[in-house]
């Protein structure tokens, strides 16, 4: 039981993106956090000035951030570990624990006295010291992750049920819709207006956000950019026009007439054949 959970797969830093947010996070918080508190009267242990005394405990964060940075990218890179398990985490966290342990002996102690016992020391006071921000980033990272899978879910649920979810800026739904009820959006200023089909008759809703935001989301659901300012929906389209080079539009339910811009043209033709 205790050998298959150890084993189950830990994907927290599976993502360069997620290594980075360790390291930085660690990096600030070690660097605040004892330059405000002083922990085990770390200020106490050299004599200096103000601002040597602020770099000297800056750079243990500093020490921290090398370490993991060296860590999580070339060495992992080195031995093959592209994901790791709880196991192998456990571990790899023991091997960072220990070399930002014997970084520290080398920079601020005396390797050559009585090293088993100083790293022992510096052993204790490195967890100390990294074990919150290390723990806080991968808790932040773990609720990213489960924001995220939460909205793939969602998303995959509207999808199965032919809804599509119209979201502000702040990810918040503001409505949702069959997919064959909407007919267009429209950039306007910092707002998109999204125009749909409600009782018999065309509907617009002002929503803030970005036309880039609903593309890469409404792509797959058969909609198609076709110009700067209008995204529309290939299942309403009831007419292509082309005169000369311009490309014009007509779609059921609505008066508009969207055109193609030269810049979207060609993938536009390319999704209608």
């Amino acid at each position: 039981m205790n050998l298959t959970f150890l084993n189950k797969s830990f994907p927290l830093l599976d993502s360069k993106k997620d290594r980075y947010f360790l390291i930085l996070f660690c990096f600030a918080f070690s660097v605040l956090f004892i330059n405000l508190f002083v922990p085990f009267n770390i200020n106490r242990w050299f004599s200096d000035s103000a601002l040597i005394q602020f770099l000297r405990l800056s750079s243990y964060g500093f020490v921290v951030a090398i370490v993991l940075l060296f860590s999580q990218f070339p060495l992992r890179k080195f031995f093959g570990v592209q994901a790791f398990s709880i196991k192998t985490f456990a571990l790899w966290f023991v091997l960072e624990i220990s070399t930002t342990s014997l970084v520290y002996i080398f920079l601020y102690g005396n390797p050559v006295g009585n090293f088993v016992n100083d790293f022992f020391f510096s052993l204790r006071y490195t967890f100390l010291g990294i074990a919150l921000p290390y723990s806080v980033a991968l808790l932040i990272i773990y609720y990213k992750t489960q924001r995220s899978e939460l909205k793939e879910l969602k998303d995959t649920k509207n999808e199965a049920s032919g809804l599509i979810s119209f979201k502000d800026e702040y990810e918040k739904i503001r409505f949702s819709i069959p997919a064959d009820h909407v007919i267009l959006l429209e950039s306007t200023d910092n707002y998109v207006s999204v125009y749909y089909l409600a009782d018999g008759k065309e509907q617009r809703t002002l929503i803030r956000n970005s036309l880039k935001n609903f593309e890469n989301e409404l792509d797959k659901r058969g909609f198609i950019r076709c110009h700067r300012s209008f995204i529309v929906n290939s299942r309403n389209i009831e007419f292509v026009e082309k005169k000369g080079k311009k490309i014009l539009i007509r779609m059921q339910h609505a008066d508009k007439v969207i055109p193609v811009s030269e810049k979207y043209s060609s993938r536009f033709l390319s999704f209608l054949s």
